[in-house]
């Protein structure tokens, strides 16, 4: 229980932390700027709006989303190495297991309620958007497959913070954490595609380095781009119960596995 207790007190003073940082009310602010934008474009598409609502609205929270994870959650997380409050954390009776786990709880609850607020937000400008020209917002549309795209969205964001986390430990540098975030998040959302166009129209040889070179790296780098269903959602499409399992459960591991190395590398560093 006392482990529990020392967790959740990390976890909420960094939450508290993050709710008291304007930026988390910009990026928000911004975000409900980007959907009353998109009331204002559906209405310029003259063919198929509602598909065109539904995939700004949820890029949206896609992109607001990423602002909050590299400009909020990994400054918050940085700043506690730049500005030495580590020191004053691991004074307490608070082990770096705990201060790991629950740094992370506080900063994936921030992502959390920021996507549920924009995915509020997105729900609400893909039905104004469509009401105000009297069309159905797509075919087959549901509301339910909305919600799971904002959750495995919510999800890919999680397993980029528990990324951002682990360059952040290699790294202690805000500015190298970042790009090399940003460049994992770059690799993880088009490995998958440009292995399939290379292999689809055979531009490299089964055995060439190049291609072997991208199979490792696709074990590495997440692979962040089955977690976007944008386009199975605006086109009415469905998934199987297996294939939601499968990407649930590859988001889980690979976020757990990167809180490990966490921990593994944080207890063998001396700070």
């Amino acid at each position: 229980m006392r482990t529990l207790y020392k967790i959740w007190l990390v976890t909420w003073i960094t939450f508290v932390d993050c709710l008291r940082n304007k930026a988390l009310y910009g990026i928000l602010f911004m975000g409900v700027i980007l959907f009353s934008a998109n009331i204002i474009f559906t209405g310029m598409f003259s063919w198929e709006p509602g598909k065109v609502a539904v995939d700004m609205g949820l890029s949206t929270i896609s992109f607001a989303g990423l602002i909050v994870v590299f400009f909020l959650c990994m400054t918050m997380l940085a700043g506690d190495f730049e500005r030495k409050t580590i020191y004053l954390i691991l004074a307490r009776p608070i082990t770096r297991t705990h201060y790991i786990i629950g740094k992370f709880t506080g900063l994936g609850l921030i992502v959390l309620i920021s996507s549920t607020i924009l995915g509020i937000c997105a729900a609400c400008s893909i039905s104004i958007s469509t009401l105000a020209m009297g069309m159905p917002i797509a075919n087959n549309f549901s509301w339910g497959m909305f919600t799971l795209s904002v959750f495995f969205q919510t999800l890919s964001l999680l397993v980029l913070l528990a990324l951002a986390f682990l360059w952040t430990m290699l790294t202690s540098n805000q500015f190298t954490a970042m790009i090399l975030t940003l460049m994992s998040y770059f690799v993880g959302q088009n490995m998958e595609n440009v292995k399939n166009i290379i292999t689809s129209n055979k531009l490299l040889s089964p055995d060439s380095l190049s291609l072997k070179a991208m199979e490792i790296a696709s074990w590495i780098f997440p692979n962040l781009a089955v977690f976007d269903i944008k386009t199975t959602i605006a086109h009415g499409l469905s998934l199987g119960f297996g294939e939601m399992t499968k990407i649930v459960l590859y988001g889980f591991f690979y976020a757990s596995i990167c809180l490990c190395l966490n921990i593994i590398i944080f207890q063998k560093r001396e700070i």
